[in-house]
């Protein structure tokens, strides 16, 4: 709870959790009475006596500057906050004067590199392996909380949204126009949304980020969720009207690099559903087409890593002091078969080939030595002089991989699966937009264009099978895409683990954590009944084949 001390100063009123912009307020304000008390007194919605002081225990984040407190996110309940004092120009530090609401985008956006740079759907997708701590690639863990996503960024963007629906809109106009303001904070929480629901499956979505108001959200089908999010994009690009936006460090405002980012997402999330809803998934597709996806690798999406230790890549702080993890023998040994130059760009050569080589596959490639660490095993035994690492260019740098949200390859093995399903009135044909996407990929990565034409030249034709594989390999370390679109097309096909800790083959979703199921337990026993309980062989409502 807030408190306040006796002040002259009027109540700046703002709503700080509660999702629904168009409450009554009723929460006390200054009156007479309460300034002449001298002792502090509760602001609430159920104030009590003059006399009567509870300790606040609401935690939160905040900035400072000189007397001015910030608070840029909480999980405080829906009381209207504003400016008070303990003594004339002193403020109460519980308080919030005012939001700044670019500082809650900018916040909002810092949680991205926790999605790009998962290690766990990294895994999954068998891009990866562990050496020494194998318990996540045996899918040792089923159960992963969601909660954060929704008391931190999530909050953060359904409060800017909030407050520019507000009848004191204009209070914020300093952060930018109402409707980039509006339009960033949509399409930044579909982009969570749509990560956090092909995870989990049904989440919460209709009553989510209600605060107070709303303790414990049901849980919507996928189906819904989908909907929901497809029109919420709609809306996003509506309301982007290039009016500026601050604290916009992935675009810097520009709204046209948001419009095409919203139209990527729908591509992406068309083709996720092309099976489960078919004529809805060929509209949505044309109309991101229509309204302009990424064209070229100049438009790749990626998060802008800085050399700060705060904003680094997070495979880097992974190598900083351990190493745990190397490229898997399945891409490896995939890239050498097929004599793909991204090998080299892919992992590091090994610092020593010598040894025991029974356990490992060595190959050589470009007049270097390669081996892939084997995926799923337990105690593999195998010193990582031996193994190929991640390359420099990974670790440190992040512009191709481990920052990466959507590329033009991803772009164009779109556009090649959607002529394969016969969705009419598309440019080009399946083989040029197949070949253009291995292309786009090699270029990404650095390939020469002299090794990068000559691998097109061997490559198979394009099928459902060759697009899928091709698809999974550009998709290196974009762990959610790349498992969500393995478990949506079946291509490559893949092994499970060999020392599999639970379930009967790759996991195809995460289970709902424990905090999820003590805190909000009708809602989520609920859901878990329509999936055969944790099981992670229970398949999201997209992947039905």
């Amino acid at each position: 709870m807030y408190l306040y001390k006796r002040s002259p100063l009027i109540l700046l009123l703002l709503l700080v959790c509660s999702c629904n912009s168009s409450d009554e307020d009723t929460t006390p304000t200054a009156t007479t009475e309460a300034e002449n008390c001298i002792t502090d007194q509760v602001l609430n919605d159920a104030r009590g006596d003059c006399g009567v002081s509870l300790v606040f225990t609401s935690q939160f984040q905040e900035s400072t500057s000189g007397t001015t407190r910030t608070v840029m996110s909480n999980s405080i309940p829906s009381h209207r906050v504003g400016l008070f004092g303990g003594g004339m120009n002193s403020l109460n530090p519980n308080a919030i004067s005012k939001a700044n609401t670019g500082a809650l985008i900018t916040g909002a956006m810092r949680n991205i590199p926790g999605i790009v740079s998962a290690v766990n759907p990294t895994l999954l997708a068998q891009h990866v392996s562990e050496i020494t701590y194998n318990e996540d690639s045996c899918y040792e863990t089923i159960q992963w909380n969601f909660d954060g996503y929704y008391t931190g960024p999530l909050m953060d963007l359904q409060t800017v949204i909030n407050l520019n629906n507000s009848e004191n809109a204009a209070d914020y106009s300093s952060s930018g126009s109402v409707g980039m303001q509006k339009g960033v904070a949509h399409l930044l929480k579909v982009y969570m949304m749509h990560v956090i629901t092909d995870t989990w499956g049904a989440v919460p979505y209709s009553e989510a980020l209600q605060g107070v108001d709303n303790l414990k959200p049901a849980f919507d089908d996928q189906s819904a969720v989908y909907a929901s999010m497809l029109a919420e994009i709609d809306a996003a690009l509506s309301f982007l009207d290039g009016g500026g936006l601050s604290g916009d460090f992935m675009f810097n405002g520009d709204a046209a690099k948001w419009r095409q980012f919203g139209n990527t997402m729908k591509m992406v999330m068309a083709l996720r559903m092309a099976d489960a809803d078919p004529a809805m998934a060929e509209a949505k597709f044309k109309e991101a087409v229509s309204g302009g996806v990424l064209g070229s690798n100049a438009d790749n999406v990626h998060y802008p890593y800085t050399t700060s230790d705060d904003n680094d890549n997070p495979w880097q702080d992974r190598f900083q002091s351990r190493e745990d993890y190397a490229a898997s023998d399945v891409m490896v040994d995939h890239l050498f078969a097929n004599s793909d130059p991204r090998l080299a760009k892919y992992a590091a050569p090994v610092v020593s080939a010598t040894g025991d080589t029974s356990k490992i596959d060595y190959v050589e490639y470009g007049g270097n030595t390669y081996a892939g660490m084997p995926y799923g095993v337990l105690n593999p035994g195998i010193l990582q002089t031996r193994i190929s690492f991640l390359p420099s260019s990974v670790i440190y740098d992040g512009t191709n991989a481990g920052g990466m949200l959507y590329s033009y390859a991803q772009v164009c093995f779109s556009y090649a699966e959607a002529h394969l399903r016969g969705w009419s009135g598309l440019a080009g044909d399946a083989q040029t937009w197949y070949e253009l996407g291995i292309a786009a990929s090699h270029a990404q990565w650095g390939v020469s264009t002299a090794d990068a034409t000559a691998y097109l030249g061997s490559v198979a034709p394009v099928s459902m099978e060759t697009m899928a594989t091709e698809k999974w390999v550009a998709l290196y370390l974009q762990g959610h895409e790349a498992w969500s679109e393995w478990r949506r097309l079946d291509y490559p096909v893949l092994t499970p683990a060999t020392d599999a800790l639970t379930g009967t083959g790759i996991p195809v979703r995460y289970g709902y954590g424990a905090t999820t199921a003590s805190a909000n337990k009708a809602n989520h026993d609920a859901a878990v009944a329509k999936i055969s309980g944790y099981s992670q062989d229970s398949k999201v409502w997209w992947d039905t084949k």
